[in-house]
């Protein structure tokens, strides 16, 4: 098991790239992971995300997102955190960016349920955008569970993009992915279409995404029994240069 101390850094770190990298304005979005059953470590309310210190990592309750040292403040949005977490055992760290291309796809009504690119697909399946709802509210919590439960990236209208993984260098990879094919499709609007691969291939790519084990969301799970057999090691190996392939450009 990770040290709590080296996933405070991580926390940090991850902060200060998606800060650098243009994701958050000083004070945006908000990253989570498990630190054991009992408690989980979080990004602090109103402070800089660019600068901030391993020591002012919230460490709060799993159960109920309390901060154990009362005089912390815990992300608004911490409510939206723990109730992934306790509906996604698989699921050790939670992103949440205020991505511009993301945000600006959303607020424009374009979807990335169905990505322009198959890299997005192979990679995430599909990133849906979840109905708005009031910012720090209990009624994100309970918007975002349905789509949470489907699959490991979606997107809050008017908000940002959420991204899940087994670990935080996984959850920020696929936030990287969400923001890069949401540029991707902004330029191809700007350059008259964008329209998304066609359905019959967005599926197959699903189905061989999901039989690969790299779509690991129950819903994603329950999808490879209905498809047809795909040989595991050909599409691990596609999904391995893709992603490098989108590291390389970010």
């Amino acid at each position: 098991m990770t040290s709590e101390r080296v996933l405070r850094s991580a926390i940090c770190d991850a902060a200060r790239h998606l800060y650098e990298r243009g994701h958050n304005a000083p004070v945006d979005g908000n990253l989570s992971v498990r630190l054991s059953e009992r408690y989980l470590l979080c990004t602090p309310s109103m402070e800089h995300k660019g600068r901030l210190a391993p020591e002012r990592v919230v460490k709060v309750s799993s159960a109920d997102g309390r901060p154990v040292d009362g005089r912390q403040r815990a992300s608004s949005e911490i409510r939206m955190h723990v109730a992934i977490f306790a509906a996604r055992p698989d699921v050790h760290a939670i992103v949440h960016a205020h991505s511009p291309s993301t945000v600006g796809l959303s607020v424009a009504g374009v979807s990335m349920q169905d990505p322009v690119v198959p890299e997005a697909i192979l990679a995430l399946g599909g990133i849906p955008t979840v109905p708005y709802a009031s910012p720090t509210t209990p009624d994100v919590a309970d918007a975002v569970l349905p789509y949470a439960t489907a699959g490991d990236a979606f997107i809050l209208e008017r908000h940002g993009p959420v991204t899940l993984g087994k670990d935080l260098d996984e959850a920020m990879t696929r936030l990287e992915i969400v923001e890069h094919t949401a540029r991707i499709t902004v330029a191809a609007l700007a350059a008259g279409s964008a329209a998304p691969l066609p359905r019959a291939e967005a599926d197959h790519l699903r189905h061989m995404a999901a039989q690969a084990g790299i779509l690991r969301a129950p819903a994603a799970r329950a999808a490879a029994h209905a498809a047809p057999h795909v040989d595991r090691e050909v599409v691990e190996r596609i999904a391995a240069r893709v992603l490098e392939e989108l590291r390389q450009r970010s």
